[in-house]
């Protein structure tokens, strides 16, 4: 009976020695091989059996053969994640899909939105107007800038044309009869103009006098100011006082600031001749022209604000977001809307170790989550010349090469690339 639990002590005994040995194989660090060795020697000697001679330090070649593993673990923990692989050998990237074009809609102009038609899905196409802006004051401005370049051109075209006799002639009796005002002034009133003057001071002063004769027989009448007498009395003292002030001035002779005013037309006159006889200048022709082209300038720039005032669509898409309404004051750079483009792509990060198997028109294919048992082929477009230097990945950008009708911007995509 005592051998027989003797037995199954021995037994057990030997399995937890089994234990420990295959623990042995599992740890990965030297200085604990000695004392792991120790015990299981230790266990050797565990029931009646006789104490073995402890075994050298070739016990310990198991563990020689379990290093391999622990660096492979060390190594697999330490190396950087590498992309998903796809049963067929590809490398398969994650991603988004966006919109191959994306543009903001912006004013150029301010003013009042006046017509605002568009809204988020709708397809609209290149050059459509989206946006009407009240457009009155630049119109406005337009047409003064065209005034302004008729009136440069009919310049230009007076200083170029040849004068016709007849207009030197006039030209000519203007200098005549502004030398004769001159000299009249400088040399003051003739005596017939001072007896016409002094003719015309008496009769005014015997008008007056018939005129108050006339008054002064209805003058008890308390209705005297309503009468014909009392206006016409009036009107005489008015006609003698400007009489005298005529014959006054005619006494005293010209003025220096008259004299200045006499020469001044004289002096315009001539030059008028003096232009109609010898033509333009090439000064002043050039000067004229350069009128004409900042007139045209003005008016072209007028035009161009003008036609700011409708905004028109830049590329074809779909309207994505509006950001104002009918009705609203806008400022140039206000954001109007959002377009996209129907065509979409992916942008995917490349480890660099497949940079050298990379190229143009490689083919991929697409899978996205709202569609999974559906895949969409697709081709490398885009190789991004530089790497990005914190993850060491180049940008490639893939775009689906048949319908891709069903995938949206924002959608979660998954690339596979051979």
């Amino acid at each position: 009976m005592s051998s027989n639990s003797s037995s199954s002590a021995d037994r057990r005994d030997e399995s937890k020695c089994a234990v420990v040995r295959r623990a042995l194989a599992g740890w990965k660090l030297a200085p604990l091989v000695a004392a792991l060795a120790f015990l299981a020697t230790a266990c050797s000697l565990t029931g009646n059996q006789p104490t073995p001679t402890p075994a050298p330090l070739a016990v310990y070649t198991p563990m020689a053969a379990a290093e391999p593993i622990a660096a492979g673990a060390q190594a697999a923990e330490a190396a950087p994640a590498q992309p998903q692989r796809a049963a067929a050998g590809r490398s398969s990237y994650t991603a988004e899909i966006i919109p191959q074009d994306q543009v903001p809609v912006v004013a150029e102009v301010a003013g009042q939105v006046l017509e605002f038609s568009i809204e988020v899905g709708d397809r609209v196409e290149a050059g459509d107007v989206l946006v009407r802006i009240d457009s009155s004051t630049l119109e406005a401005q337009r047409a003064q800038a065209m005034a302004g370049l008729e009136a440069a051109k009919a310049q230009l075209d007076l200083l170029q044309d040849e004068p016709e006799d007849e207009d030197i002639e006039a030209a000519r009796a203007a200098v005549t009869a502004a030398d004769e005002a001159y000299q009249r002034a400088l040399a003051g009133p003739t005596a017939e103009e001072l007896r016409m003057a002094e003719a015309q001071l008496r009769q005014a002063e015997a008008a007056v006098k018939q005129a108050q004769a006339a008054y002064d027989q209805v003058s008890w009448n308390p209705l005297i100011a309503a009468l014909p007498e009392s206006m016409q009395l009036e009107a005489a003292t008015l006609a003698l006082e400007a009489a005298q002030a005529q014959y006054d001035k005619l006494v005293l002779g010209a003025t220096a600031d008259v004299i200045a005013g006499a020469y001044a037309q004289l002096a315009s006159a001539r030059a008028q001749l003096k232009r109609l006889e010898e033509g333009a200048k090439p000064a002043q022709v050039q000067a004229a022209q350069a009128q004409v082209r900042q007139a045209e300038t003005a008016l072209y720039l007028a035009q161009l604000q003008l036609d700011k005032a409708l905004v028109r669509a830049p590329i074809s898409g779909v309207v994505a977001s509006v950001n104002t309404a009918a009705g609203a004051m806008i400022a140039p750079g206000t954001p109007l809307a959002v377009l996209i483009s129907p065509e979409v792509e992916v942008i995917i990060a490349v480890e660099e170790t497949r940079l050298a198997a990379l190229s143009a028109g490689q083919p991929a294919v697409i899978h996205v989550d709202a569609y999974p048992d559906r895949a969409y082929d697709g081709e490398i477009a885009i190789i991004a010349p530089t790497l990005d230097p914190a993850t060491r990945t180049v940008q490639v950008t893939i775009r689906p090469t048949g319908d891709a009708a069903e995938l949206a911007p924002g959608m979660f995509a998954t690339v596979a690339l051979p």
